[in-house]
């Protein structure tokens, strides 16, 4: 059977290259079309050059992967009447893990659906072409009688956007290259991995954690700020100096962007790069916000770089301070190599007879503010903060790990100081009293020799050392007491089930009453395993006492044929079960190494303010 795995939440680095071939393709597109989406709305434009980047998820979530796919193919069939067939491809990479998160019938309903959409959405073409468009439907009549479109798009593309509609047989494609998918997957035994909406979402949480190095994430992040800086680049071409750049000048500051795909490994990259790209634009179109954007981005990832601040903040203020810095002393000779248009522009006379560039002068006349770098240091500073914060937290799981491997180590060593202790006392003191008895015993045949008397003397001699060495014993056992004066369970005659009502009888007080369910044939299991029941049922009660300040115990013990079930609620204050242990407390351990060793089960479930449950399950067949 063929299914998922948990390692699936994370993005592979596979589908991360195929999406960022379909993401290069669509971005050459958008260069080449132009003259098309730069007069729809800006966010469809930026739309469709995201799309490409949910074939990273196709894994994670292949219906939100195709449905997207799709949307984005239809949005370009809107801006160029043409298809976007590196999106489609994505549809069928999205297609292909679909069975493996829906099962094969749900998988292909939801495929005929998702490809049905923008054919029955294309059914109001016209209207659509309109939002996009809205000026489209405006005309102007020539004076040779024919007519003009007024928005921007020539006579050609606007005939060929009222014309084109879906192709339909694409939908059709998808839906048969499904049905083969399908057929296909259950040949192989594809098994669904139903999700819940908390897992769904804890599956994109998962997806979305950067990875170390330039992971997928990373990758992805800087491939979607370029359809910002882009967008934002092509509007400003209309009204800045971008004709005096050379054509290709803002695509590449636009693909600037694609540096922070190593923020983490290399910080100091996209800050100087960005930088650069920011200071470029600014001389023709003053602010770019998506490359602002991504240089806070890189500032803050400066910030939190795990190597030294005595390089990374010097780094960041020589940046911040070059930028106005290089503006100020940037001349003519310099402009000219990055704008060559401007060094063709005519000289003209100023009111004091001097020869002046205009476009020159209103380029160099941009001058970087020094504010906008003061507030760019705002996102390093936040870089700093977060930084110190996770090396704090480290600092305090450390501090943690540590106290609670010192407590350990303490307990361990209390517990072999106590051991040294009785066996120097068994040594000195019992050992002795016992090898006195058998001094007197290896004298019987001399004594029996001398009278009765002499031997009634010699057995009174071994019965005094007998008592003596007994004497000790119960008060070196005492010393296993705990401070209570609870004795260890290990000291006292092993009790089975039948004892369980006088235990109970015992604990119970009128602060702390307790009802017993004992049910089956308490005599029918092995001593072990009417050992262990009695242990955990003790335990549970000793730590109802002591800790849980319960008012109600409720015990349950049911006998069945080869097994004992154990349950015992409480309704104390709780406690978490994963944190007592650094508190000096074993006797939850003691608890599941008892029923470990019947190759048994136990669950202890219990939050603070929640009051405790214990479950056991006790096979006699592993006894």
């Amino acid at each position: 059977m063929v299914g998922v795995t948990g390692t699936d939440a994370r993005i592979g680095r596979l589908d991360t290259g195929l999406a960022l071939l379909a993401w290069a393709a669509v971005e050459y597109w958008l260069i080449q079309r132009a003259d098309y989406w730069f007069w729809a709305p800006d966010w469809l434009a930026v739309f469709v050059a995201w799309t490409p980047l949910l074939i990273a998820i196709r894994r994670i979530d292949p219906a939100l992967a195709l449905g997207g796919l799709l949307a984005g193919t239809y949005v370009v069939s809107l801006l160029s009447g043409g298809i976007a067939w590196p999106l489609v491809a994505g549809c069928l990479l999205a297609v292909w893990v679909l069975p493996t998160r829906w099962g094969t019938g749900t998988g292909l309903v939801l495929t005929a659906v998702l490809a049905a959409a923008p054919v029955l959405v294309d059914l109001k073409r016209g209207l659509l072409n309109v939002k996009v468009y809205p000026w489209l439907y405006s005309r102007i009549t020539l004076p040779d009688g024919s007519t003009e479109t007024n928005g921007g798009l020539s006579k050609a593309a606007y005939d060929r956007l009222e014309a084109v509609h879906w192709p339909w047989w694409l939908s059709v494609g998808i839906v048969l290259y499904a049905v083969a998918v399908m057929v296909l997957r259950r040949r192989q035994g594809v098994v669904a991995q139903r999700r819940s909406p908390g897992r769904w979402v804890e599956d994109l949480l998962a997806a979305a954690r950067p990875q170390s190095g330039a992971g997928p994430v990373l990758v992805l992040t800087a491939a979607a700020v370029v359809p910002l800086a882009m967008v934002e680049l092509a509007a400003d071409r209309q009204s800045g100096n971008w004709w005096s750049a050379p054509g290709w000048m803002p695509y590449v500051l636009a693909f600037a962007p694609l540096t922070l795909a190593v923020r983490r490994r290399w910080p100091a990259v996209p800050v100087a790069v960005i930088g650069l790209a920011a200071l470029i634009s600014y001389w023709q179109t003053d602010i770019v916000w998506s490359l602002m954007l991504a240089l806070a981005l890189a500032l803050f990832s400066l910030g939190t770089a795990p190597r030294s601040l005595a390089w990374s903040v010097p780094l960041a203020l020589v940046v911040l301070a070059a930028l106005p810095t290089i503006a100020e002393l940037i001349r003519y000779r310099q402009m000219i190599l990055l704008f060559p248009t401007v060094g063709r522009q005519p000289f003209d006379l100023d009111p004091d007879g001097r020869l002046r560039n205009t476009i020159y002068d209103e380029m160099v006349d941009r001058q970087w503010p020094v504010s906008l770098s003061l507030i760019l240091l705002v996102p390093l500073c936040a870089g700093i903060a977060v930084r110190l914060y996770r090396r704090n937290r480290a600092a305090a799981r450390r501090e943690k790990e540590l106290e609670r491997e010192a407590g350990e180590r303490e307990a361990e060593q209390v517990v072999l100081t106590e051991r040294s202790i009785i066996a120097r006392d068994l040594h000195d003191i019992v050992a002795h009293a016992v090898n006195l008895m058998v001094i007197q015993a290896e004298t019987g045949p001399d004594l029996v020799r001398r009278g009765e008397d002499d031997v009634l003397a010699g057995f009174q001699r071994i019965g005094d050392a007998g008592r003596r060495a007994l004497g000790e014993l119960d008060r070196l056992l005492s010393a296993l007491r705990d401070a209570d004066g609870v004795p260890d369970p290990q000291l006292t005659p092993q009790p089975g089930l039948a004892e369980l009502r006088q235990l109970v009888a015992d604990v119970t007080s009128e602060q702390l009453p307790i009802e017993l369910e004992l049910s089956g044939d308490v005599s029918a299991p092995p001593e072990g395993q009417q050992l262990t029941a009695y242990r955990l049922v003790q335990e549970a009660l000793t730590n109802a006492v002591r800790h849980a300040k319960a008012t109600g115990v409720q015990v349950t013990v049911n006998v069945g044929v080869q097994w004992i079930a154990v349950e015992i609620v409480d309704d104390g204050v709780g406690f978490d079960p994963d944190a007592v242990g650094s508190r000096g407390r074993h006797g939850l351990a003691g608890m599941r190494e008892r029923v470990r060793v019947h190759h048994g089960s136990l669950e202890i479930d219990s939050t603070p303010g929640a009051g405790t449950r214990i479950t056991a399950w006790i096979p006699e067949s592993a006894s």
